[in-house]
């Protein structure tokens, strides 16, 4: 990677930004980091990607005026990559529904249900980080790409555009989550050259 590729970083809440922030620096990607409320201002300046980050928040509480600020992603395609709240995100800009389920803080081992690049290098016994109590439905033009023993949409793809959502954390997951990063980045790497 080199500095010339710079990725927007939506902070939605999560403290987790910081972390991906991280990860972001020592591939030698210039991060930006946004509230979602700026990403319009990214017509005038597109990213090489977005990254959407979590959010302490359930959709349930809050319910879905904020989607607003992300409808500028439905017209994009660079390569994005919603985490968490950010999965959700993807899903409800996209007509999925988001439900509520258990509580889950665990490191979770992935059932990879169609192979992607995202998951290239990764192992099966390689396992994430969650921190999430809803989960999202597959929407229309989507490809299931992960499920869980807790969670039955852990990863997903647009069919078309390079638009992923996952619901761990990979920014939090050790190896196995900054090669899933990394992963991505070559992905945005290779859509910006």
């Amino acid at each position: 990677m080199t500095a010339a590729i710079r990725v927007t970083v939506v902070d939605c809440g999560s403290s987790k930004v910081p972390d991906i922030v991280r990860i972001l620096a020592v591939s030698g990607v210039e991060a930006q980091v946004i509230l979602p409320a700026d990403l319009k201002l990214l017509e005038r300046d597109l990213p090489a990607a977005i990254m959407i980050s979590g959010n302490p928040t359930l959709i349930r509480d809050t319910g879905t005026g904020f989607l607003e600020d992300f409808e500028l992603l439905k017209k994009l395609t660079i390569p994005v990559l919603g985490i968490c709240f950010g999965h959700q995100v993807i899903g409800l800009l996209y007509g999925a529904e988001v439900t509520t389920g258990k509580e889950d803080r665990d490191l979770r081992q992935l059932q990879v249900l169609k192979a992607n690049r995202l998951f290239a290098g990764l192992a099966n016994e390689d396992a994430f980080q969650e921190d999430h109590t809803e989960e999202v439905s597959i929407p229309d033009r989507f490809v299931h790409l992960a499920a869980s023993s807790h969670c039955s949409n852990e990863a997903m793809k647009h069919s078309e555009l390079p638009i992923y959502g996952v619901q761990f954390h990979p920014e939090s997951s050790g190896q196995a989550g900054r090669q899933l990063l990394q992963n991505f980045l070559s992905l945005t790497a290779e859509a910006a050259a």
